[in-house]
């Protein structure tokens, strides 16, 4: 097999996984009433927010999303009490998010919650794939951090 068509083999894999991990989660969520009304998208909203200083614009580039999607879910979040918007200190117009405690822990809640489900197939497996598992996910999660890094942008030398 060609380096190209190994690439492009390895990238449709990972682009069937990814939606199907997704959906898998979404329905978890859904049929086991872990989240409540939290939607998977509201969740990776609290995760961003969590983990990055962000503003609305900077959360729908993360989530590849419109400015107006945006909106309304920090809306629906801040309803909720998960989310406040704090306007930047001698700028008013520029808004930050900002999860309170009860998003903390809704976000936390679920995760936990998925956690021991996914790791109920994990048990089944071997040490060495485990391993083998362990050492890939890395990898990808490596690789998709460059893309993020780069945007939409080829690397110049394709």
């Amino acid at each position: 097999m060609s380096e190209i068509s190994k690439h492009e083999a390895i990238t449709g894999q990972t682009l069937d996984i990814i939606p199907r991990l997704n959906r898998w989660a979404q329905s978890a969520m859904l049929q086991e009433q872990i989240a409540g009304e939290l939607s998977l998208r509201q969740l990776s909203a609290l995760y961003v927010i969590e983990n990055e200083s962000t503003t609305p614009g900077q959360l729908a580039r993360r989530l590849m999303v419109t400015p107006a999607v945006v909106t309304g879910l920090i809306d629906r979040l801040e309803r909720r009490d998960f989310v406040r918007r704090v306007s930047e200190t001698g700028d008013r117009r520029r808004i930050h998010l900002e999860l309170t405690e009860a998003g903390r822990e809704a976000g936390a809640s679920v995760r936990h919650e998925l956690v021991k489900l996914f790791s109920c197939s994990l048990s089944e497996l071997s040490d060495d794939d485990l391993n083998t598992l362990s050492d890939g996910l890395t990898i990808l999660d490596r690789v998709i951090g460059d893309l993020e890094a780069r945007g939409f942008h080829h690397r110049s030398d394709e």
